[in-house]
């Protein structure tokens, strides 16, 4: 639509004003009956969740944990696994979740008639979030992916690999930049955050230590001194 230079009348402007109120408050309300009618369609959800009715999702296949915000407008798709999102998590704008696949191996048939068997059951792995995750804005995240505790995910990324807990990824296909903070750091958030029982292992741990950022950043006066 394109809007004139010329200045309208104040008639004009305020019956446009009142209409665009009209509408845009019969959108919320449908919004929010939509919301009523359908958040008990998902398989699990805890406390304080929120979900935009407008975005797409098969619902009985998702299970969402509490505090968790899934952003305006997701597409969250899995129809024969699951898609598992913990606590404290928030997605950006229009964040893709694709549990499942198409088999692309079968001579003589379009893809699209291909139907799977019993046997296919590694085209149809689910996706599992952990807690206190950032999923960035039109983030894509592709089936068999497990986003580990405390991760950040970039916006626009296309995850099709597990990304470990605490790390920071980004890019097509999404690689491990760095961790949000050295190990150290990791443990006393962890031992803040988590009771004893739901913390990293040594053996979790261990594996944070070959990836980037895992020890501290020298001091400007020790980068000196080497």
């Amino acid at each position: 639509m394109r809007v004139s230079s010329r200045r309208p009348r104040r008639a004009i402007v305020g019956l446009a004003r009142l209409l665009d109120l009209i509408g845009a408050t019969a959108t919320r309300a449908r919004r929010a009956l939509r919301g009523v009618a359908n958040v008990g369609r998902f398989a699990a959800y805890g406390d304080n969740f929120a979900f935009d009715p407008d975005g797409v999702y098969t619902y009985e296949t998702i299970e969402v944990g509490r505090n968790v915000d899934l952003g305006h407008r997701p597409i969250l798709m899995a129809l024969r696994s699951r898609i598992r999102i913990g606590d404290n998590v928030m997605f950006g704008p229009e964040v893709t979740i694709r549990g499942g696949n198409h088999r692309i191996d079968r001579v003589g048939v379009p893809m699209v008639a291909v139907e799977k068997g019993s046997a296919d059951g590694d085209l149809d792995r689910g996706v599992t979030i952990g807690d206190d995750v950032w999923v960035g804005t039109r983030a894509v995240i592709l089936h068999g992916v497990t986003i580990g505790r405390g991760a950040v995910i970039g916006a626009g990324a296309v995850v099709t690999r597990s990304v470990p807990a605490y790390a920071i990824a980004a890019g097509n296909p999404a690689r491990v930049i760095r961790l949000r903070w050295p190990v150290e750091t990791i443990i006393s958030h962890e031992q803040l955050v988590y009771p004893p029982e739901r913390r990293l292992t040594p053996t979790d741990l261990a594996a944070l230590r070959d990836l980037p950022g895992a020890e501290p950043r020298p001091t400007s006066t020790e980068a000196a001194l080497h």
